[in-house]
């Protein structure tokens, strides 16, 4: 019963966390043939309730209600909606399209099409042999009704209930007291909503809601677990993330000044990544940790793999960061105190003119220190050793020029942003561990900026840089709160999560002696929003051959400004 209940608690988690509302009380919960709670159909049953009137959608089941065989028709419904809301959602949760595809492989692997005889088990089938890309083999009539099943994310709730009253009405002779019975075996009767024939089997089970038995790939193990973080909150993030480094009081310290305003209600988490023995561990945080080791190794051998690029890369960025730094590092200037002029006393007693001092100005190099800040969400899985070898090479050219530099990754997972450092400005020695670098999880570019420029701050220092790779594409879970001029909350996605980053990117330039540069780490549709959040401190490598050259050209230009 214990076990019951709590997979009706994870089902719940995962749709309130899907729909972004906790009073919503889900009639439909999604379970495997386990009774596991089933994570991809529960969140499209939260996604449904965020993105149409499920007040409407109920209305039409209690509507279908009429007929013996309704929960047929409601799970033809649901195959519409799990379409739409796919399409629709796919944008703003980037693992949904991963998720599906797992699901789908899943579901069709349990399915035995030589029992599927039902034209409703006939749909979905085809229906999930096309989210595979695969072109289905099935009957006419089923591809018929499939393609008049499958909506577009633009249509409204209104319009899907339309839409579907004409399919049944078409197709199944919907009526209050019957429905066609050449299409609709009586088979149908008793049985529950998303059922279909599985292999070496004569009875049903909840497939359409079936969880796969084996863990979903490393890439979106980390949305599995969105109960837990509601139950062991910080706990869970030290056993998944790594052991905090600041303690408890200054954590809730920090949060009052970083998590208000569009980032109010998160919370933030500073870690090394380094794990705590005592702290208890599940099956997710043990395979996070043996993923986290593979992909050390994985970006180890790209990097060795270019050895001789990356190291001449690391050559030049040196060489030109050094050029800027010995051409600056010492000057002069009239002054009114320091070294006469004897030359220039007549400027003092007939111009009034007191600077007849010269004074010697050195920029050391002590008066710079570089922050390296990596996006380490799950948008960046098929580029981790690249983004991995890109901030090894800009540490590793700084500490060659003696310069301090702090390098850390960010990435945000439920409402918590991870800051995971790998070297702090006086670990000489610690570049190499920046190869700890993996991806998992949302990105809230805004409060990670923030919050490194937050830390910045402290610095005794004239000039701060903050170099920032990324995608450009924040995108988070964790909506942007309403406030009581706006009561409506928005995703911390598109237009919202750009603007809330450029924001925050701009008040860190108006900072004196701070200087904030982007480097672009994505795809080529993702190019004007990282434009619209750094500007003209964009950089934007195509060829990993010209990464030294670019970058060197642009930190010359950033460090002869800052000498000026």
């Amino acid at each position: 019963m214990q076990e019951q209940n709590d997979e009706i608690k994870r089902a719940n988690n995962i749709i309130w966390n899907a729909s972004s509302d906790y009073s919503f009380n889900s009639k439909i919960k999604a379970y495997d043939k386990n009774g596991k709670a089933d994570l991809y159909l529960n969140y499209i049953i939260g996604a449904v309730h965020k993105y149409y009137d499920y007040s409407l959608l109920e209305g039409f089941f209690n509507y279908l209600k009429k007929d013996t065989n309704c929960e047929l028709l409601k799970e033809l419904t649901w195959i519409a909606l799990e379409n739409c809301t796919y399409k629709k959602a796919k944008n703003e949760r980037l693992v949904l399209e991963n998720l599906r595809r797992d699901y789908s492989k899943k579901f069709l692997d349990g399915c035995n099409p030589d029992l599927s005889f039902d034209i409703i088990d006939q749909i979905k089938i085809a229906h999930f042999e096309r989210a595979l890309g695969e072109k289905p083999n099935t009957t006419n009539l089923a591809l018929t009704i499939l393609n008049d099943l499958e909506f577009d994310e633009h249509m409204n709730t209104k319009q899907i209930i339309s839409r579907m009253k004409e399919i049944i009405k078409v197709y199944f002779q919907y009526g209050p007291r019957f429905l066609s019975k050449n299409i609709l075996p009586t088979s149908h009767k008793d049985r529950s909503i998303f059922q279909v024939k599985v292999k070496g089997a004569n009875s049903r089970h909840n497939s359409f809601f079936k969880r796969p038995k084996n863990e979903l790939r490393r890439a979106f193990s980390w949305l599995k677990s969105v109960d837990q973080i509601n139950k062991y909150d910080r706990k869970f993030m030290q056993g998944y993330y790594g052991v905090s480094i600041l303690q408890e009081p200054r954590i809730k310290a920090l949060e009052k000044i970083l998590c208000v305003g569009n980032h109010k209600n998160c919370h933030v988490h500073f870690t090394r990544g380094d794990f705590d023995v005592h702290i208890k561990s599940n099956i997710s945080t043990v395979k996070h940790r043996d993923d986290v080791l593979k992909q050390r190794e994985k970006n180890n051998i790209h990097y060795n793999e270019n050895f001789a690029r990356n190291n001449n890369n690391i050559l030049k960025l040196t060489n030109k960061i050094k050029n800027v730094m010995l051409i600056n590092r010492e000057s002069s200037c009239r002054a009114e105190r320091g070294k006469l002029i004897v030359g220039k006393i007549w400027r003092s007693l007939y111009l009034y003119d007191n600077k007849i001092f010269i004074k010697n100005l050195k920029n050391d190099v002590r008066d710079l220190t570089v922050d390296i800040m990596l996006d380490a969400s799950l948008s960046q899985k098929n580029r981790q050793e690249i983004v991995a070898t890109e901030g090894y090479i800009i540490a590793e050219s700084l500490t060659r020029c003696q310069i301090p530099v702090k390098v850390y990754s960010f990435c945000s997972f439920h409402d918590y942003t991870i800051i995971n450092l790998f070297r702090d400005y006086d670990e000489v020695d610690k570049n190499n561990r920046i190869f700890n670098y993996t991806a998992s999880g949302c990105n809230r570019d805004g409060l990670a900026i923030r919050t490194a420029l937050h830390m910045m701050k402290k610095l005794n220092c004239r000039h701060k840089m903050l170099i920032v790779l990324s995608d450009g594409k924040p995108n988070d879970m964790q909506c942007i709160p309403a406030s009581g001029t706006n009561p409506v909350e928005y995703s911390y996605s598109d237009d919202m999560g750009v603007n809330d980053t450029a924001l925050e990117v701009r008040k860190g330039l108006q900072q004196n002696g701070v200087y904030v540069l982007g480097v672009f780490t994505g795809r080529n549709e993702d190019l004007p929003a990282a434009k619209k959040i750094y500007g003209r401190n964009l950089v934007y490598i195509k060829s990993p051959k010209r990464f030294a050259d670019i970058v060197g050209i642009v930190l010359q230009n950033k460090l002869n400004n800052m000498y000026e």
